[in-house]
């Protein structure tokens, strides 16, 4: 057998062998990808539990379920040319918050800012009040068709008006009818707010 054979022959081998080496490689990353395809699938269809538990969905619009608190005694309603507050969209439509601050405009409300509010909101409306604007709270609800009235520990009397998902428009004005001298009905079932004492002595 000659030289130039025998390197031939070496050369053939050397191909056979690399072309059974990447049959092998190619064939195993197939598998791989095949074994991983079914068991996502398995995963998706709730066949496999899947290995994490990060939720991948937006978190549902909620609905506060604190308690409705009482108007101050002896309270009376606000006129609504002094009342401030703040419109918030609490759901997707865009636009929302503005076209209702025009609308509260239109009634005398100063509104002194609009914009989104930081979680969806469920419910029709939601007002939001320190203690010391729980009157205009009670004043600005007569507005709206099922608003809800909330407390924090804002200081001073500016509202945060929370447009839900339920909220179509402010009542019509043949329904609304405010009564600055006229004292707020407390409902049977609100919750009284604690007053704290006069920090400050007097003489």
């Amino acid at each position: 057998m000659s030289t130039q054979q025998s390197r031939a022959r070496a050369r053939a081998a050397r191909r056979r062998h690399l072309q059974q080496r990447q049959t092998v490689i190619f064939g195993t990353l197939i598998a791989a990808m095949l074994v991983v395809g079914l068991a996502s699938g398995a995963m998706w269809v709730g066949i496999l539990p899947s290995p994490f538990s990060v939720p991948i969905n937006s978190p549902e619009p909620t609905a506060s379920e604190a308690t409705v608190p009482c108007p101050p005694e002896d309270a009376t309603f606000v006129a609504l040319e002094d009342i401030t507050v703040n419109v918030l969209n609490g759901t997707s439509r865009v636009g929302l918050a503005a076209s209702t601050s025009d609308a509260l405009t239109n009634h005398g409300v100063t509104v002194a800012e609009q914009s989104n509010s930081e979680a969806p909101y469920a419910g029709t409306v939601e007002i939001v009040t320190g203690a010391d604007g729980l009157p205009a709270a009670f004043t600005i609800a007569e507005l709206f068709d099922n608003a809800t009235i909330q407390t924090d520990s804002r200081g001073g009397a500016t509202l945060d008006v929370v447009l839900g998902a339920n909220f179509e428009a402010l009542r019509s004005s043949d329904e609304i009818s405010i009564d600055p001298e006229a004292p707020i009905p407390a409902a049977t079932d609100c919750t009284p707010l604690s007053t704290a004492s006069p920090s400050a002595e007097e003489g």
